[in-house]
């Protein structure tokens, strides 16, 4: 069950063999917390106050240089900002671990099958399969997608019309990771910047976005 808790989480940005992430910080009535959820990465650096919707509770641990840390690490669901500070806070040590690579270490590998849609003949081909003529490819939605477009491949069909258009976007930090990070960096380098209290991507003159 869920609760909803008043505090104050403090972003600080990591980089790692796969792109920047962040981890959070969070301060509130019933502890302290670290985060490290999808959640975040959006955010920049700073210090946020609000109310967070906490998932579950658990103790996480990582290794570094032969000793084992142990963090509370609080699952959110989602945040709910009131106010907000941007600015890099002190690093700290010791440096976090990616949690893409944490995850996938986490993760339970699949034992190998052989390729039955293969052997059953094309009947079995799923319909979100990549047949399509030559240089395209066909995602689940069966729209043909250029590579020449990395934007289209990145964002896909229905986000990439909002960006062309340069209208607010909303990201969905339930999608793979790597990709989340890539989405989110592009619209940094388009000109977008994130909303904390809406937690949209805006494209237009900085002085519209809070804090």
């Amino acid at each position: 069950m869920s609760i909803i808790v008043q505090g104050a989480i403090t972003i600080a940005r990591k980089s790692g063999k796969r792109g920047d992430f962040n981890v959070g910080d969070l301060s509130t009535e019933i502890g302290e917390f670290e985060v490290k959820d999808a959640l975040i990465e959006e955010f920049d650096p700073g210090r946020y106050t609000g109310r967070f919707v906490i998932d579950w509770i658990q103790p996480d641990s990582f290794t570094y240089r032969g000793r084992v840390f142990v963090k509370n690490r609080a699952k959110l669901a989602e945040i709910l900002i009131d106010e907000g500070e941007r600015g890099e806070p002190q690093p700290q040590m010791p440096p976090e671990p990616d949690p893409i690579e944490a995850e996938r270490a986490a993760a339970p590998q699949a034992p190998a099958q052989p390729d039955a849609a293969n052997a059953a003949g094309p009947e079995s081909q799923p319909a979100f399969a990549d047949v399509a003529p030559a240089g395209l490819a066909i995602g689940r939605t069966g729209q043909a997608a250029s590579p020449e477009d990395p934007d289209l491949m990145l964002f896909g069909a229905e986000l990439n019309a909002f960006v062309v258009e340069r209208e607010a976007v909303k990201l969905d930090p339930t999608v793979d990771r790597q990709q989340f990070r890539a989405q989110r960096d592009r619209l940094k380098a388009i000109g977008y910047r994130f909303n904390p209290k809406t937690q949209e991507w805006l494209c237009g003159d900085a002085n519209d976005i809070p804090f």
